[in-house]
């Protein structure tokens, strides 16, 4: 299950920026199809009673698993949308120019956008899988394959986070758009920044809570720390306050560019980590 949310995060980073244009609707496609089988998994999971089966006596994080997989339902079906719009835009543009491997100073290169979308999408692909194993019976079946799945993409996720920081020390990110008024540029870096601090402490986090004997990464056993203190706070960490840091962290970034792009019509934004 990991190889696959690997290999489909590796195929979207490569053809969302790819110069020829099927490549980019191809791209759009996949990712669209990604979505729709996560929302059908959702609404069969409603149906077919997994999120009713959530005892009244559970933690508070467990009974509002199902409502936040069904908000992330409802804005998978809208990112949907936005794909389908985006294959049809992609289908009318031309060959693209070539993307310099190292960042300049109007645009991310091909290295950074490559780390940008692979970790995009490996994390829209580890949130609701965490949220799944959180509601699954301890002896249900296909539990195992989501906590391994989780734990494979949980440190590749970490590693891309710490290759990504040392190969923008090593090429520096362009510089902030000149239109920018000094509160959008302070609001940009915080977010980046928060961005940054929730993609290394999700992992670190995750893998000093885990107490099983062994934390699998693609078939090879990783010793986990297993102390019960750390492990109390590593648990509040990720599944407390990582989440809401992360997803406030998101909405901002995401909403600065969505205004930058269809409010003030500036398409520079947009075009400086996607063609």
């Amino acid at each position: 299950m990991a190889i696959g949310y690997l290999a489909l995060a590796i195929i979207l980073a490569f053809t969302f920026n790819a110069r020829a244009r099927w490549l980019r609707v191809a791209g759009s496609v996949i990712a669209a199809l990604g979505l729709a089988m996560m929302v059908l998994s959702i609404i069969l999971a409603d149906l077919d009673g997994t999120f009713a089966a959530v005892p009244s006596s559970a933690s508070a994080l467990h009974r509002i698993t199902p409502a936040v997989l069904n908000i992330q339902a409802a804005i998978a079906t809208v990112a949907i949308l936005f794909l389908a719009w985006s294959a049809l835009t992609q289908a009318r543009r031309p060959l693209a120019t070539a993307l310099p491997l190292r960042n300049d100073e109007t645009q991310f290169g091909r290295a950074s956008r490559a780390f940008h979308w692979v970790i995009a999408v490996l994390m829209f692909c580890l949130v609701p899988i965490g949220l799944f194993m959180a509601i699954l019976p301890e002896g249900a079946t296909e539990r195992a394959g989501f906590v391994g799945a989780h734990q494979s993409l949980g440190l590749t996720v970490l590693l891309l986070v710490i290759g990504r920081i040392g190969w923008l020390i090593v090429s520096p990110p362009p510089s902030a758009l000149a239109e920018l008024t000094p509160f959008e540029r302070r609001a940009s870096r915080m977010a980046h920044l928060g961005l940054y601090l929730a993609l290394l402490a999700f992992p670190i986090s995750g893998f000093l809570l885990s107490q099983g004997p062994s934390i699998d990464f693609y078939g090879w056993a990783i010793k986990p720390v297993g102390e019960p203190g750390l492990s109390e706070a590593a648990l509040a960490l990720h599944r407390w306050v990582m989440p809401i840091l992360f997803y406030a962290m998101l909405v901002l970034h995401i909403g600065a560019v969505l205004k930058r792009h269809f409010g003030e019509h500036d398409k520079l934004a947009v075009r400086r980590m996607l063609r």
